[in-house]
C-alpha cells in the first residue's frame, strides 16, 4: 500500500510517500481502508519531535475515517463494510476506568494512532476494536475525518469542560482552526457571546460569517487590552485557548474574577511562567483539555448530521502532498481543517 512515512522527527520534508506492506487483521483488530485523514496541529508538534512518546519511522494521522475491510479473530463490534472513525487510542475494556465508563483514562492503552502506532496517512490502517466509533450514515468520509479531534474536542471542551452557559462571554484563541471553529459554533449554540481572536486579517470576515459576535485582530499576543477596552474593563467568563504558550497569558488577563481558561492546544513546546498571584487574587481556573468522550463524540456527530454543527474543511490534499499540507498549516493558511484523501 501507499503510505506517508515520517522517517525522522524534524522538517516536513521528512514525510515521505513510500510503498509499505499492507497490515494484516490480527486478533482483536480490524483493517480499515482509509477514505480521509485529518491534518491537525498536533501532527505538526509530533512531527517536530515535541511529543516525548513520538517514535519513528511512523505513519502519522491521528484522525481518520474509512471502511472496515477485514476483521481479526475475536472481534465482535465490527463487520466488513462498516463505516468508522477512530478515537485517539484504544482501551482495554476491563480496567476500573473502562468499567466505570471513562475509557479515556484506561490504564491498559497500548495504541495511540500516529504517535506510537501507525495512523491514517495511508491507504489502510490497523486499529484495535475499541479504538473505533461508527460513522453516522448521513456523514461523508471527508467530514468524518474532522469529527473526533476537531469537532468533537471543540464541542466537548466548550460544553462540558468549560461549562459555557446562556449569557456567557467566551473568548476563543486560534478561532480559525478546526477545533476553534467547533468551539465557536458550540458556544453560539449555547447562547454565549463569542470573541474570536485571530492574527490574520484575511480571516476576520470568515470568523464573523462563522458566527463570532466580535473578532479581535491581534499579532502581539496582548489581545486582552483590546478586549478589556471594548468591554469597559470587564473580562469574559471563559476562554477557550487553542494556541497555548503564545496566548495563555493574555487569555488569563482577559478573564473576569472567577473565570476559567480551558487549554485545548499548545502549538509550541517548552515551559511557561505563570503569575500565581493573578490566579489567587482573581480566583481564576486553568483547565486542561478533556479530550472527547465517546458519548460527546456521538452527540457532536448527530449534531453534524442535523446541520447544527458544520465542520469547516479548509482544503483536501492527495496523500502524496502530506508534507505540503503540513507546511501550509504551519504557515497558518488554514480556515478549518486540512484533510488528506488517499
Amino acid at each position: 500500500m501507499k503510505a506517508v512515512v515520517l522517517t525522522a522527527t524534524g522538517a516536513a520534508d521528512n514525510l515521505q510517500l513510500q510503498t509499505v506492506d499492507t497490515p494484516i487483521a490480527i486478533a482483536g483488530h480490524v483493517l480499515v481502508k482509509v477514505h480521509a485523514c485529518g491534518v491537525g496541529y498536533r501532527d505538526i508538534i509530533e512531527r517536530r519531535g515535541e511529543h516525548p512518546f513520538m517514535q519513528t519511522p511512523m505513519i502519522q494521522g491521528h484522525e481518520f475515517a474509512g471502511e472496515v475491510v477485514d476483521v481479526g479473530s475475536g472481534v465482535k463490534r465490527w463487520s466488513i463494510g462498516d463505516r468508522v472513525i477512530n478515537l485517539y487510542t484504544d482501551s482495554c475494556g476491563h480496567c476500573d476506568q473502562c468499567m466505570g465508563g471513562d475509557e479515556r483514562r484506561c490504564t491498559g492503552v497500548t495504541e495511540a494512532y500516529g504517535l506510537i502506532t501507525h495512523g491514517g496517512y495511508a491507504e489502510y490502517v490497523l486499529v484495535a476494536e475499541r479504538g473505533l466509533e461508527r460513522l453516522h450514515e448521513g456523514i461523508d468520509y471527508i467530514t468524518g475525518a474532522t469529527l473526533m479531534s476537531a469537532v468533537g474536542v471543540g464541542f466537548h471542551n466548550t460544553l462540558n469542560t468549560a461549562g459555557v452557559q446562556l449569557g456567557d462571554h467566551v473568548l476563543i484563541t486560534g478561532a480559525s482552526g478546526g477545533v476553534g471553529l467547533a468551539a465557536l459554533q458550540t458556544a453560539k449554540m449555547l447562547g454565549a457571546t463569542v470573541w474570536a481572536v485571530t492574527s490574520s486579517e484575511s480571516k476576520c470576515e470568515a470568523l464573523t460569517l462563522a458566527g463570532a459576535d466580535h473578532v479581535i485582530l491581534n499579532t502581539d499576543g496582548k489581545f486582552h487590552k483590546q478586549l478589556l477596552s471594548a468591554r469597559g474593563g470587564v473580562g469574559v467568563d471563559v476562554a477557550i485557548d487553542c494556541v497555548g504558550t503564545p496566548t495563555i497569558n493574555s487569555a488569563l488577563r482577559s478573564l473576569r474574577p472567577y473565570g476559567a481558561v480551558v487549554v485545548v492546544g499548545n502549538i509550541e513546546g517548552g515551559s511557561y511562567q505563570l503569575n500565581l498571584g493573578m490566579l489567587a487574587v482573581n480566583a481564576l481556573r486553568i483547565l486542561g483539555s478533556d479530550n472527547v468522550t465517546r458519548e460527546s463524540l456521538r452527540t457532536a456527530m448527530q449534531m453534524v448530521a442535523e446541520k447544527k454543527l458544520q465542520p469547516a474543511i479548509a482544503k483536501t490534499f492527495p496523500l502524496a502532498d502530506a508534507a505540503e499540507a503540513h507546511r501550509q498549516l504551519e504557515a497558518r493558511n488554514a480556515m478549518g481543517r486540512f484533510v488528506l484523501v488517499p
